[in-house]
C-alpha cells in the first residue's frame, strides 16, 4: 500500500480568542493550564459543563506575532458550540472572539516533513514556518499544518482527502476529539483525557473542576482507553461486552488497516481483564 504523506482535514476549524483577557477567560473555563501554552508549546484541552461532562475538546496554540492570542482547533461544529458557551463569559473580559475560517489544515507525515522542509526543528511542538504554522502533539506520525487558504507550498504534491490514516494515528495514540454527537455524554476520564494530559489537575478552578477532581482523586478505579482490532468481516456494535455478557465499555472511534478494523474503546472502571467482544463478534484483539 502506497504511503500517504499529506491529508487535508476539512472538518477542522479554529476559534480565535484575542486580547489581554483571553488567558483569564480560558483559565477559568477549560481543563488546561493556559500558562503552559507558549510560542513553541501547545496544549490539549477540553471544556466541561457544571456536571463535569465534556462539551468540547480542542488543541490550543498561541497565535504567532500576538502577545495574547490563541487558536482553539477542533471539529467545525464543536468549535461553534465552544464559541457559544464562552461568549456567555466574554463580556467580563477584554477580548475578541470569532470563528476563524481563514486557515486550511493539512496533516503531514513526519518523515515527509523532514525531507521536504529540512529546517523543521522536531524538538519544538509548535514552529512558525514562513508557509505555515506547524503543530505536533503526543507521539503522532502526523504533524498538523495551518496554512492560509491560498498557500501554494504543496501545489505540486498529491494531497489526499481520505482521512483514514489520520484516524488511525489518533487511535494508536489514544487521542479522541469530541464530535457533535459526543458532546455532553462523557466525563474526561471516560475519554482518557487523564491519559493524554488534556486535564491539568494542578491548575485552579474551571467549570466542572470539582467533579472531575473528585473522580480523579477519590475513585478507587477509573475508566481508561484501550485499542483493539478485528477482521473487517466481524460484527461491530456501539457497546463492548465481557465474557459474562455484561457491558464492559463503549466504542469511541474506528479506522481501517488493510483487512482489519482498528478500534478505540472506553473501558468501564470495573473492567479488570478477560476477553471482550462486540455483540455477536469474536473476541477483540487488544493491542
Amino acid at each position: 500500500m502506497k504511503s500517504i504523506d499529506l491529508i487535508e482535514l476539512d472538518y477542522l476549524s479554529t476559534l480565535e480568542i484575542i486580547g489581554e483577557g483571553s488567558i483569564d477567560l480560558l483559565q477559568g473555563q477549560i481543563t488546561s493550564d493556559m500558562t503552559k501554552v507558549t510560542g513553541s508549546q501547545n496544549c490539549l484541552g477540553a471544556l466541561c459543563n457544571v456536571r463535569g461532562r465534556v462539551e468540547s475538546s480542542f488543541l490550543i496554540v498561541k497565535k504567532p506575532d500576538f502577545e495574547n492570542a490563541f487558536l482553539l482547533i477542533g471539529n467545525r461544529e464543536v468549535m461553534e458550540t465552544t464559541e457559544n458557551i464562552l461568549q456567555k463569559y466574554s463580556p467580563f473580559y477584554k477580548l475578541e472572539m470569532r470563528i476563524n475560517n481563514d486557515f486550511k489544515f493539512i496533516a503531514i507525515d513526519e518523515g515527509f516533513l523532514s525531507l521536504t522542509f529540512p529546517e523543521t526543528d522536531l524538538n519544538l511542538q509548535v514552529q512558525d514556518h514562513k508557509d505555515f504554522l506547524r503543530v505536533h502533539y503526543l507521539a503522532k506520525r502526523f504533524h498538523l499544518l495551518l496554512l492560509e487558504k491560498d498557500a501554494n507550498c504543496f501545489e505540486n504534491k498529491k494531497i489526499s482527502r481520505e482521512i483514514n490514516e489520520w484516524k488511525k494515528d489518533n487511535i494508536m495514540n489514544k487521542d479522541f476529539n469530541i464530535k457533535p454527537e459526543d458532546s455532553n455524554k462523557y466525563t474526561p476520564h471516560e475519554l482518557g483525557y487523564h491519559q493524554t494530559n488534556r486535564v491539568d489537575f494542578e491548575k485552579g478552578c474551571y467549570t466542572g473542576q470539582e467533579i472531575v477532581a473528585r473522580m480523579h482523586y477519590r475513585a478507587k478505579k477509573l475508566p481508561f482507553l484501550i485499542t483493539g482490532s478485528l477482521d473487517v468481516n466481524e460484527n461491530m456494535s456501539p457497546e463492548v461486552f465481557n465474557q459474562e455478557g455484561k457491558r464492559a465499555g463503549t466504542l469511541l472511534s474506528t479506522a481501517r488497516e488493510e483487512n482489519t478494523n482498528l478500534y478505540l474503546i472506553s473501558m468501564n472502571k470495573n473492567y479488570d481483564q478477560g476477553e471482550i467482544r462486540f455483540k455477536d463478534s469474536s473476541a477483540i484483539r487488544v493491542e
